[in-house]
């Protein structure tokens, strides 16, 4: 059986650091625009290190859109069970209107539909 991560980790050492709250918000806008953890720029920086490829994460935009994305596919499901009630051409351009902001979507995301 394969140990747990925190058992085969190789940096054992921990140190406690204080912060003032304006120190601590520098620190971590830092460590978010370079996209790395805060422990990790602490780390990098303390010793000089280059930092690593920032972690991509998506902005709250990209979130946002994923949601919005989520939406539409729902409301594509609702308007198909009820394409029977509606007016066909009502219908097909409802769903014409989906699949353009599905499409704005994708591009936003920088993903292929």
């Amino acid at each position: 059986m394969a140990e747990s991560g925190s058992e085969t980790r190789q940096r054992s050492e921990r140190y406690t650091v204080r912060f003032t709250p304006l120190e601590h918000a520098l620190v971590c806008a830092k460590a978010h625009a370079a996209g790395v953890p805060i422990a990790t720029f602490l780390r990098c920086t303390a010793l000089s290190f280059p930092l690593p490829r920032a972690v991509r994460r998506p902005t709250s935009s990209h979130e946002d859109v994923a949601l919005l994305l989520g939406r539409i596919g729902q409301l594509a499901m609702a308007f198909r069970s009820a394409a029977a009630l509606a007016d066909a051409q009502a219908f097909e351009t409802a769903l014409r209107d989906l699949s353009e902001l599905r499409l704005l979507c994708f591009t936003a995301l920088g993903r292929k539909p």
